[in-house]
């Protein structure tokens, strides 16, 4: 599709994106622009971090779930559902059976295709399945055929259109690290750790910026460490001169994008874990600060989900104590940056020849299409 409908679609867009880690909301925000003047009503519904990357765009309404008991919520969404069509997810399968049974069509993205051991029934009965391409993805699709005939494969989500970047500062982007399997003040506790780590690991002549989302900020009470808009955050990017980013696909993309010498943080959950793995048998980590390079154990990322949650959650606390010394941390965060201050480019920029670019306007150009059809 070069072009938008000369006449935005009669049929009314519903957007929303699991609430674990940043990479779901970021990827409906690079969405939106593309779909925005396609339709006479795109809303989002969603609840907590996720909202912190909609807030500031043009939707007809943003239905906030966030601190509301089940009975309400029902209330809400039984509403909500009743004025939209269709009904697009990055990622949130609970929400999306909710919305198939209350008679919406449903279009899924996801980047995790490769990543899930079962696929919940709704993936099935989804009238569009849009899965980001990246390591197994063909292969697992060719496996589960004819059961997901709905499914199209679409490069990551990163633009062709990038200015010259102009390094003048560090990155420390936090994003990624809350998920339903540890609460925020334990999230705060450890980026507060990790930050004061970070920051006698990094020369003191560099100028650093902290990201992370609005929750963790808060509790940390710092107005230096904040969220940052989508645009925000990608001048941000163009500005680095390296990155310490948590290994979420999203910021793997980014840092591929922006060939931005990257220093991946310990792992905040089992898929991060396992893509950084992924990534390392191919030779595309520039330095991983992963868990056993300060701490005794190594974690296997790719074992039942439960217990590895349950050892990273184990392990931030132990860095978030303040009872701990984290010199071994400290250290480990000097060694990689030494390793990755002179770099110039980044070896994650290797998955552009792979796996493309372009996907967030290829993923609008798919819902357009079917909500046309």
């Amino acid at each position: 599709m070069d072009r938008l409908p000369t006449t935005p679609s009669k049929k009314r867009l519903l957007l929303n994106a699991e609430p674990f880690g940043f990479g779901p909301t970021a990827a409906i925000a690079a969405f939106f622009p593309f779909l925005r003047e396609a339709f006479e009503v795109i809303s989002y519904v969603g609840r907590n971090h996720t909202l912190d990357l909609q807030r500031n765009l043009a939707y007809n309404h943003v239905y906030d779930l966030s601190r509301t008991d089940s009975e309400v919520e029902e209330r809400i969404l039984e509403d909500v559902f009743a004025h939209h069509d269709i009904f697009f997810t990055a990622c949130d399968f609970s929400l999306a059976e909710r919305a198939r049974q209350a008679g919406l069509t449903v279009i899924i993205y996801d980047p995790l295709l490769w990543f899930w051991k079962g696929l919940p029934s709704v993936v099935y009965d989804s009238n569009l399945y849009l899965v980001q391409d990246f390591i197994g993805v063909a292969d697992r699709i060719r496996e589960e055929y004819p059961r997901l005939q709905q499914a199209k494969i679409v490069p990551p989500i990163i633009s062709s259109d990038l200015p010259v970047r102009s390094p003048n500062h560090v990155l420390i982007n936090l994003g990624g690290l809350q998920n339903p399997f540890w609460s925020v003040d334990d999230a705060a506790s450890y980026a507060a750790a990790l930050i004061d780590a970070l920051k006698i690991s990094i020369p003191q002549e560099e100028t650093v910026i902290i990201a992370t989302s609005n929750a963790i900020a808060e509790r940390l009470g710092d107005p230096a460490i904040k969220s940052y808009s989508l645009e925000a955050m990608q001048r941000l990017l163009l500005g680095a001169k390296y990155a310490f980013m948590t290994p979420g696909l999203g910021n793997i993309y980014d840092s591929a994008r922006y060939d931005l010498p990257t220093i991946w943080l310990p792992p905040a959950n089992d898929s991060q874990g396992q893509q950084a793995v992924l990534l390392q048998n191919e030779g595309m980590l520039d330095a991983f600060l992963d868990w056993d390079k300060f701490l005794a154990e190594p974690i296997n990322y790719f074992g039942l989900q439960p217990d590895v949650l349950t050892r990273i959650t184990e392990s931030t606390r132990l860095i978030g104590n303040p009872a701990t010394d984290n010199a071994p941390l400290v250290d480990a965060c000097i060694q990689a940056i030494e390793s990755v201050r002179r770099l110039t480019s980044s070896r994650t920029s290797r998955l552009l020849d792979v796996y493309g670019i372009g996907g967030a306007q290829i993923v609008a150009e798919h819902v357009i299409e079917f909500a046309q059809r």
